[in-house]
């Protein structure tokens, strides 16, 4: 099978190992600089960032951005997925184990404002792109299982009380009720500030939560259980 050059590595003869891993190690350092750039220019507004304004803001040459990503559906790509990396932390957040319900909402309410104020037009370019760019449309659906999974955490007590068709609709419901399409609808098209979108949040978390059926009685059908 034929290789790529750049599969290629000299012998140890023609390159020293420390030269072959330093210089490994400024590309990779060049790479993350050139990614990091896009999220910094996206975050500041520029979106799409031109090739350009991306070398610049990396200190590398535009024939290093080329050398190093396929393009700026690529490095848009990447920047998305370092996203997750960097936020890791508010995405996988849990409330704490003996927290009752109104502290695990306030929690779960700062960690996703922390969140989409920190990288909400990140976000928004990610869901643009998802539409014709596959591999970031994978990368939006990792996320989205990963807020889904934060609302289980959260208020997954609530939801074993429930049926599964029941308890799926209400965790949905809290997913959407807080989700980036939320916070940019009522930031961008309503001008509600952060406080003011928390506070929101929090008021009708309280009001779906102390809502919501409560389960059917003993000996219902499944489906009026499932209802």
């Amino acid at each position: 099978m034929e290789r790529s050059t750049l599969d290629l590595v000299p012998s140890p003869a023609a390159e020293p190992g420390p030269a072959l891993d330093g210089r490994r190690a400024r590309r990779e350092r060049s790479r993350l600089a050139v990614v990091d750039a896009v999220f910094a220019l996206i975050q500041d507004g520029k979106v799409p960032p031109t090739v350009e304004e991306v070398a610049a803001r990396a200190g590398v040459s535009v024939s290093s951005v080329f050398r190093n990503f396929d393009g700026l559906d690529d490095l848009q790509r990447r920047a998305f997925d370092r996203f997750q990396e960097r936020y890791r932390d508010l995405l996988d957040a849990a409330p704490r184990p003996d927290a009752d319900r109104a502290e695990r909402i306030r929690a779960h309410v700062a960690t996703r404002i922390e969140l989409y104020s920190s990288a909400g037009p990140l976000m928004h370019v990610a869901r643009q792109r998802a539409l014709d760019y596959q591999p970031m449309a994978d990368g939006v659906a990792r996320l989205r299982s990963r807020l889904a999974d934060h609302a289980v955490r959260h208020f997954g007590a609530e939801a074993a009380r429930l049926s599964p068709g029941a308890a799926a609709r209400l965790l949905a419901l809290v997913d959407a009720t807080t989700s980036p399409e939320a916070f940019e609808v009522m930031g961008a098209a309503h001008a509600c500030d952060r406080e003011q979108i928390a506070e929101t949040w929090i008021t009708a978390l309280e009001v779906l939560l102390d809502g919501w059926p409560t389960p059917a009685p003993p000996g219902a059908t499944d489906a009026e259980e499932d209802r």
